[in-house]
C-alpha cells in the first residue's frame, strides 16, 4: 500500500508537469531569466523557517547532494523554459522522452541498478532516435539532452539522498538555486516585470508547476526506483507533444518525424517488462 502511495505521486507530479506548457507560454513575453528568478523569489520566505530547522549533522550529510541537486535543478529550469519559449515545446517533450531512459543508464551505472538485454537494446533505439533529430535540428537535439541530463543527473543525485525531510531538501534547493541565479542577475534580468499578469502567473507557476510536483516526485523516490519513476515520466512529454501539435500548431520535419517513432518504440520496448510486471500485480 505504501509504495502505491508513492507511485502514485511519482504519476501525479508528472501529470501536473504535462501541462506546464501552457503558463509558460502566457509568460512568453518576459525573458527566461525573469520568469525563473521571481518564481524561486516567491517561496524564499517560506523556505528560511524551514531551514532552521536542520540540525548540524543532517547539513554535513546532504550538503553535498543537495546543492548538486540545487545546481542542476537551475539549469534544467532555465533550459526548458528557453526550450518552450524561444525553441519550441515539442524540443523540451522530447527532453522527457530522453530523460527516463537516460536516468535508467545513470541509475545503472551510478547504483547498479540492473537494465535487461532487452533494455539496452532500447537505449541503441533512443541513441539512432537522437541521431535522427539532431540530423533535423541540431540546436534542438542540444537543447533537449541538456534538459534531459540535468533532470536525470538531478533524479539520480536525489535518489541517493535519502533518510531527510524531502520538503526540507527542496526548501535548500530553492534558495541555492536564487543564490545562484542572484549572481547572474544583470545578464538573466534586464528590468523588473511590472505587469500584475506576471505575478500572477508566477505564483501559479511556482506553486502548482514548481513546489507541488518537485514534491511530489521526491516523495515517490524514497520508495520507487530510478526504472518506475523512469515509466509515470512519461506523462509529462506526452501531453507537452500533444499540446505542441493540437494547440501551438507545431510542425515536425520528415526526417524528425521518424526520429519520433524510433523513440516511441524504443520506450515500449524499453519498459515493456516493468509495466508487464506492474499490470499482473
Amino acid at each position: 500500500m505504501e509504495n502505491r502511495k508513492h507511485f502514485g505521486a511519482g504519476l501525479l507530479a508528472f501529470l501536473i508537469w504535462g501541462f506546464f506548457a501552457f503558463p509558460l507560454r502566457a509568460l512568453s513575453d518576459y525573458s527566461s531569466g525573469q520568469i525563473l528568478y521571481f518564481r524561486i523569489l516567491k517561496q524564499l520566505l517560506e523556505e528560511i523557517a524551514l531551514l532552521k530547522s536542520f540540525t548540524r549533522e543532517k547539513r554535513n550529510t546532504l550538503i553535498v547532494l543537495t546543492l548538486a541537486g540545487g545546481a542542476l535543478l537551475t539549469v534544467n529550469w532555465l533550459t526548458f523554459i528557453h526550450t518552450v519559449n524561444n525553441i519550441n515545446i515539442k524540443t523540451a517533450s522530447f527532453s522527457y522522452l530522453v530523460c527516463p531512459v537516460l536516468t535508467a543508464v545513470l541509475g545503472s551505472v551510478l547504483l547498479k541498478e540492473k537494465l535487461s538485454k532487452q533494455q539496452w537494446l532500447a537505449v541503441v533505439l533512443c541513441a539512432l532516435s537522437c541521431v535522427l533529430i539532431g540530423m533535423g535540428s541540431a540546436l534542438e537535439l542540444g537543447f533537449s539532452l541538456l534538459t534531459a541530463l540535468t533532470y536525470a543527473l538531478y533524479l539520480i543525485t536525489q535518489r541517493r539522498n535519502q533518510g531527510f525531510d524531502r520538503i526540507i531538501v527542496l526548501g535548500v534547493q530553492i534558495v541555492f538555486a536564487l543564490l545562484i541565479l542572484s549572481a547572474f542577475l544583470p545578464v538573466l534580468v534586464s528590468e523588473i516585470p511590472t505587469a500584475p499578469k506576471f505575478y500572477v502567473l508566477i505564483v501559479i507557476v511556482a506553486v502548482v508547476f514548481t513546489v507541488l510536483p518537485l514534491f511530489l516526485n521526491l516523495y515517490a523516490l524514497n520508495r520507487v526506483n530510478a526504472a518506475t519513476i523512469g515509466i509515470v515520466m512519461y506523462l509529462n512529454p506526452i501531453l507537452n507533444f500533444i499540446i505542441a501539435l493540437l494547440f501551438f500548431n507545431e510542425h515536425l520535419a520528415g526526417i524528425q518525424v521518424l526520429g519520433y517513432v524510433i523513440i516511441f518504440i524504443a520506450l515500449i520496448i524499453f519498459n515493456y517488462a516493468s509495466i508487464l510486471k506492474r499490470v499482473q500485480r
